[in-house]
């Protein structure tokens, strides 16, 4: 019996919430003719949290109310993602409602309203691109994919502008759906050869292209499809990169690697990778593959000196620096880099002979230590008097200056060193900006 009086008193509030749902439904038709939009939404929203139970028609009512007005608010400019994004909702519940049904009221206006918003989402997207806002650009790209998920360039463009927006997780989740759906994103490229610059050029648009070859500047027009498959790949391994997942990194640039082989940027990750999990073997491999396609590029190979350094491969470090030497002798970055490189190296060895006793066998290594850091010394003097010689205003060589009388590299300021610091007090400038010294 109390179970009974339960449900009919629940009934008896029930009733009257309905009729207040009938009520708030109508009072915003009302107010849909007259196009004010803004009070549908007001008059719609104390009942909103009631409508998954009420009845298939007033569903239908409420949420086609619900999405023409955030349609028309968005038109007006009027909160425009979130009016597009709630809009999105409120017709495909529509939409679900009718097919469940099987009362289709409004279902082809819906699609039609659904087609308008992605063509705004889209519209909207390509203007925050063009003033770089990706944090704006990769929501409506993102939204624009899940009203219409076979256009597969939309969730390309999010991932591209979540990646740049610094979204890294979303990124990475738009770039796998990218390849687990195999998106190649064949897009089609109009190439001309460019008589001045002696190479292929690639246009937007044929009109683009044309417009060359008619003016005498380009020859040989054709048209190339191009695959985003490495991009995509590329993506994946720079936020595994980016986020310390180095073998989901190393499986995923070998991957875009496979797509396309010729990318040196891809070739330069891959090097690196192995470079921090600590396989010099193999990154010394991959790097002679490199330094071959790009031979006598002293920038290059004092790139791959630095990162060396930086990982702690010492002796990777200093073949590569004087590689870079030997490829350009007047490239004063090597200098600097091998130089910061010999003093780091100075200074362990001054760290050692600290620790060591008055043994027979410490004297006697301590002799060998001080032997290797006078060497070390001479060589350092001798690069510095180079690298001045070469670039009297590089930024760096002041402060190795300053830096190897600090640490003592070879016991006391020798006349060199104090007519360099001298000579040159005046034409450097302070700072050492690419290199850091690590002290005891």
């Amino acid at each position: 019996m109390k179970s009974i009086f339960k449900n009919v008193f629940s009934l008896l509030l029930f009733i009257p919430l309905v009729h207040a749902q009938k009520s708030q439904i109508k009072a915003a038709q009302k107010e849909l003719k007259v196009g004010n939009s803004e009070q549908i939404i007001t008059i719609l929203s104390p009942v909103e949290y009631l409508i998954n139970n009420a009845s298939d028609d007033d569903r239908i009512n409420f949420n086609y109310l619900k999405g023409t007005a955030l349609l028309d608010l968005a038109s007006k400019k009027i909160n425009t993602f979130k009016s597009l994004s709630e809009a999105v909702i409120a017709f495909n519940d529509l939409i679900e409602i009718e097919k469940e049904s099987n009362n289709y009221q409004y279902t082809s206006e819906s699609i039609e309203a659904l087609k308008k918003i992605k063509r705004e989402l889209i519209s909207n997207a390509n203007e925050d691109l063009v003033v770089e806002n990706f944090s704006e650009s990769c929501k409506k790209f993102h939204q624009a994919y899940l009203i219409d998920k076979s256009d597969t360039l939309q969730l390309y463009n999010a991932a591209f502008s979540y990646k740049y927006a610094s979204e890294n997780k979303l990124a990475l989740k738009c770039y796998e759906e990218l390849r687990d759906i195999n998106y190649s994103g064949n897009i089609q490229v109009y190439v001309a050869y460019s008589k001045d610059k002696l190479k292929d050029e690639y246009f937007t648009s044929a009109e683009e292209r044309n417009a060359k070859i008619q003016s005498g500047t380009h020859i040989r027009p054709r048209e190339e499809f191009q695959s985003k498959k490495a991009e995509i790949y590329k993506g994946i391994a720079m936020i595994y990169v980016q986020s310390g997942y180095k073998e989901k990194a190393i499986k995923a640039v070998s991957q875009a690697r496979n797509l396309d082989s010729q990318s040196l940027p891809l070739a330069l990750i891959e090097a690196n990778l192995y470079l921090q999990t600590k396989d010099f073997d193999y990154f010394d491999n991959l790097v002679s593959v490199i330094i071959e396609s790009k031979p006598n590029n002293a920038q290059l190979l004092t790139y791959f000196g630095e990162n060396c350094h930086t990982e702690k491969y010492y002796d990777g470090a200093e073949y590569y620096y004087k590689k870079a030497i030997d490829s350009d002798p007047k490239y004063a970055d090597a200098y600097v880099g091998l130089l910061a490189l010999l003093v780091e190296k100075s200074i362990k060895i001054t760290a050692q002979m600290d620790d060591l006793g008055s043994s027979v066998s410490d004297k006697k290594a301590f002799e060998e230590l001080k032997s290797q850091k006078d060497q070390i010394a001479k060589t350092v003097f001798s690069f510095l008097q180079k690298v001045v010689s070469i670039d009297p205003f590089n930024s760096s060589v002041k402060q190795l200056i300053n830096c190897i009388n600090a640490t003592n590299v070879n016991n006391s300021p020798t006349p060199s060193s104090r007519a360099l610091a001298t000579t040159n007090e005046k034409t450097i400038y302070n700072g050492f900006a690419n290199h850091q010294i690590v002290s005891k």
